[in-house]
C-alpha cells in the first residue's frame, strides 16, 4: 500500500542489513569448500555468477529457468549495431523505440509498461522515473553477452522483474584468448534512409595488470514524419585492474546526449514539441573470491539525468534525476557442485525534481537469498527476497524451479514466482519522455502484485540444436493500464485483476551447409477480468523466423528475418478505434568481409521492412516503412 508520510530513515536500517549481509562472507569463506563447476579445472577467480558471462551461460543450461543467451561472437558475426537490435534477434524478445527516452521491451509477448529488469554488470539500469531502461546509453562495442530471463525470474537478480530480466555483461580481458594480448581499434561509418548518418570508434588497450577501453559514437536521422529528427552521441570509458588476493576492480564512465523532436501520434500531432536529454553514469565494481569456493561482487553506481521538454504550447519543463546505489552479491558452491547458495543486498536512492510535479524521492532497500540443488538428473531452486521502498513500504518476492533430465539432452522444466511492481514517478506524477501533450500521471496508483508460472520441455545439444516448448501464465492483482480520455490524454489507472497465458515454442539449429534457422512463435490470450477485455499491446500471435547463411569460401553472410504480429489494442477499453491491425515484415542483411592492406574490414547493407508494410509501432505512430543502412567496419 502507498505510504503518504515517511518518517523512518530507511537508509540507516538498510545500511545495517547490508553490512550484516556482507559480514557473512568471511564465515562462509572459512568453511573451505573445494570448488568444481563441472566445466573447467581453472581457478574460480572473478567468476561471480551475476556478472560473468561464462557462469551466466552455465547457469542457463544447468538450471530450470527459461533463458536465451547472445554472445560476442554472434554480435560480431551479425554486425549488430546497438543493444536494441541485438535484443530484437533473440527469441521471444521485441524492442520498439519510443517517442522519447527509453524503449518498450516485450519478453514472451507481454505488452506491459516497464516490468523488465535490466542489469549492466549486475547493477540495475531501470529508473524510478521511467521504469524502463535507456538502452541507447550502452555502446554495443562494450558488450560481451546479453542474457534474457523469461518470467518467473530468479530473485537473486533483484526486484522489478515481473515481465523478465535482461543481464548485460561487458567485455573483459578474460572473455576470450584473443583479447588477452591485443590492443584493438574499431572504426565504423554508416548512412541510410531519411538522412541517417552514424559513426563510432572504439579502442581497447592493455595497461599494467588490466585493460582500458574507450568508445565514442554519434548518430543523426531526419525521420520520415515532421518533427521526428534525432541527434545523439555517446562516450564511454572502461578500466579494470587485477589486484592481489584474486580480486579485480573495475570502473566505468558513460555519457549520452540527445536532441530530438516529439512528433506525437497522428491524431494529436505536436510538430513544435522538442526534447533534449543528458545522462552521465558512474560505475565501480570490486570482485573477488573467498576461500576456495565462494565469490563476491560489490557495485557502487550513480546516474545523473537532465532533461528539457518543450511542449506544443511552448511551455518548457525540466527534469533532474539523481540516483545512487550500492549492491552486493555473493555465491558459494559445495565441493561436489551439488549445492549452491546465493545472497544479495541493495540500497538505492532516487531523487527527482520536475517542473510540473515537484520534488520526489524514493529509497529502496532489499535482500535476497537463493538455494540451488544440482543432483544427478534433478535441478531445483528456491529463493526469497524482501524489498522496502520509502513510499510503498515492504514487498516480498519468491521464486522456485524444478528441472528433470529424462534422457540425453532432454529435460522438463517448471517454475513459479511472485513479485511486486512499484509504480514509477512518471506513472504517479508526470511522464517526462516527450509526453507533456500526451500523458498525465495518477498519484493514487497502487503497486501491482504478480504471480507467474511456466512449464515446458527442452532439447539442447551444445550450441547446434535447441528446441523448447513452454506453457506460461501470469496473474496480476491491481494491474496498471492506460485509458485515453476525450481530451486525447492518456492516464494510468489500476484495474482489479488480469491474466495472460499462452504457449511459446523456440527452434534453433545450425546445419553443416552454413545455414542457421532461428524460429520463435507465441500464441497467447489475456483478459482484464472486470471488463472481459484484452490487455493492451498483447497480440494473440507473435512470430519471428530468421534464416542465416555463411559462405565457406568468401565469408559472405546473409540474413533474413520475418516477423508477424497479430492484431492488438492500445488501451484497456478495446474500442474499435483503439485496434492496431496485424502486420508482417521482412528484413534482410548482407555482410562481406575483406581486407584493405593490413586492415580487416567488413561492408554491410541492411534493409528494414523490405516490402514497405504499412503498420503502427504504437497507436498513432506509424512505422517509417522501407529503409536501408549501409556502411563499413574497419579493425586493426
Amino acid at each position: 500500500m502507498r505510504k503518504t508520510i515517511v518518517r523512518t530513515r530507511w537508509w540507516i536500517s538498510a545500511g545495517l542489513v547490508y553490512g550484516a549481509l556482507l559480514s557473512t562472507m568471511p564465515f562462509y569463506g572459512g568453511i573451505g569448500f573445494a570448488h568444481n563447476n563441472g566445466h573447467s579445472d581453472e581457478s574460480v577467480v572473478l567468476e561471480t555468477i551475476v556478472v560473468t558471462s561464462e557462469r551466466i551461460d552455465a547457469y542457463a543450461q544447468d538450471h530450470p529457468r527459461q533463458v536465451v543467451v547472445l554472445g560476442r561472437e554472434e554480435i560480431d558475426a551479425r554486425n549488430l549495431m546497438d543493444v536494441a537490435e541485438a535484443l530484437n534477434t533473440m527469441p521471444g524478445v521485441d524492442v520498439k523505440s519510443s517517442s522519447g527516452v527509453g524503449a518498450r521491451i516485450s519478453i514472451r509477448g507481454s505488452g506491459k509498461f516497464g516490468g523488465v529488469l535490466v542489469l549492466l554488470d549486475g547493477r540495475p539500469l531501470n529508473s524510478s522515473q521511467y521504469g524502463d531502461a535507456d538502452l541507447s546509453t550502452i555502446p554495443i562495442d562494450i558488450v560481451q553477452t546479453i542474457t534474457v530471463f523469461k518470467p518467473p525470474v530468479p530473485v537473486w537478480l533483484g526486484p522489478g522483474a515481473s515481465e523478465g530480466a535482461i543481464v548485460i555483461v561487458t567485455r573483459n580481458p578474460q572473455a576470450s584468448s584473443t583479447d588477452k594480448k591485443k590492443d584493438v581499434t574499431r572504426l565504423r561509418g554508416a548512412g541510410g534512409s531519411y538522412g541517417l548518418a552514424e559513426g563510432s570508434i572504439s579502442h581497447r588497450a592493455h595497461v599494467d595488470r588490466g585493460t582500458l577501453m574507450a568508445t565514442a559514437s554519434g548518430k543523426h536521422r531526419d525521420g520520415k514524419r515532421t518533427n521526428s529528427d534525432w541527434d545523439s552521441g555517446n562516450l564511454s570509458l572502461h578500466w579494470n585492474r587485477e589486484l592481489a588476493a584474486e580480486r579485480r576492480i573495475e570502473a566505468d564512465v558513460r555519457y549520452h546526449a540527445s536532441e530530438h523532436g516529439s512528433a506525437g501520434p497522428v491524431d494529436n500531432p505536436t510538430p513544435d514539441a522538442r526534447q533534449s536529454y543528458r545522462k552521465a553514469s558512474l560505475d565501480s565494481r570490486l570482485k573477488g573470491v573467498i576461500g576456495d569456493s565462494a565469490d563476491y561482487g560489490i557495485n557502487l553506481y550513480g546516474d545523473f539525468i537532465d532533461l528539457e521538454d518543450k511542449s506544443q504550447s511552448g511551455f518548457t519543463s525540466t527534469l533532474e534525476n539523481r540516483k545512487w546505489g550500492l549492491k552486493g552479491e555473493s555465491s558459494w558452491v559445495d565441493e561436489g557442485d551439488i549445492w549452491a547458495l546465493r545472497f544479495n543486498g541493495m540500497l538505492e536512492r532516487d531523487d527527482v525534481e520536475h517542473t510540473l510535479s515537484g520534488d520526489h524521492h524514493r529509497v529502496t532497500t532489499g535482500i535476497g537469498a537463493q538455494a540451488d540443488l544440482n543432483w544427478r538428473a534433478i535441478t531445483a531452486t528456491v529463493g526469497l527476497r524482501g524489498d522496502h521502498t520509502s513510499d510503498f513500504d515492504f514487498n516480498p518476492g519468491f521464486s522456485s524451479g524444478l528441472g528433470v533430465t529424462f534422457r540425453k539432452n532432454w529435460s522438463l522444466k517448471a517454475n513459479a514466482g511472485y513479485t511486486v511492481t512499484i509504480p514509477t514517478f512518471g506513472q504517479l506524477y508526470q511522464p517526462s519522455h516527450g509526453s507533456i501533450d500526451q500523458v498525465r500521471g495518477n498519484p493514487d496508483l497502487e503497486e501491482e502484485k504478480i504471480w507467474s508460472y511456466d512449464a515446458g520441455v527442452e532439447y539442447r545439444r551444445k550450441k547446434s540444436r535447441l528446441f523448447q516448448v513452454s506453457l506460461f501464465r501470469s496473474d496480476t492483482r491491481d494491474p496498471i493500464v492506460y485509458e485515453r480520455g476525450a481530451d486525447l490524454i492518456y492516464r494510468p489507472v489500476n484495474v482489479n485483476r488480469s491474466w495472460r497465458q499462452g504457449i511459446e515454442a523456440t527452434f534453433e539449429t545450425i546445419f553443416e551447409t552454413g545455414v542457421t534457422v532461428d524460429a520463435n512463435v507465441i500464441f497467447q490470450d489475456s483478459e482484464i477480468e472486470e471488463s472481459g477485455n484484452e490487455l493492451p499491446y498483447t497480440p494473440q500471435v507473435k512470430l519471428k523466423l530468421a534464416l542465416l547463411y555463411t559462405a565457406e569460401r568468401s565469408g559472405t553472410r546473409l540474413e533474413t528475418t520475418l516477423r508477424y504480429v497479430g492484431e492488438q489494442y492500445s488501451e484497456a477499453e478495446n474500442r474499435e478505434s483503439q485496434r492496431i491491425d496485424d502486420y508482417l515484415t521482412l528484413d534482410v542483411k548482407a555482410i562481406q568481409p575483406f581486407t584493405i592492406g593490413v586492415l580487416a574490414a567488413e561492408g554491410f547493407v541492411s534493409v528494414k521492412n523490405l516490402f514497405d508494410a504499412d503498420y503502427e509501432v504504437h497507436y498513432g505512430y506509424p512505422d517509417d516503412g522501407i529503409r536501408f543502412v549501409a556502411g563499413v567496419d574497419l579493425m586493426w
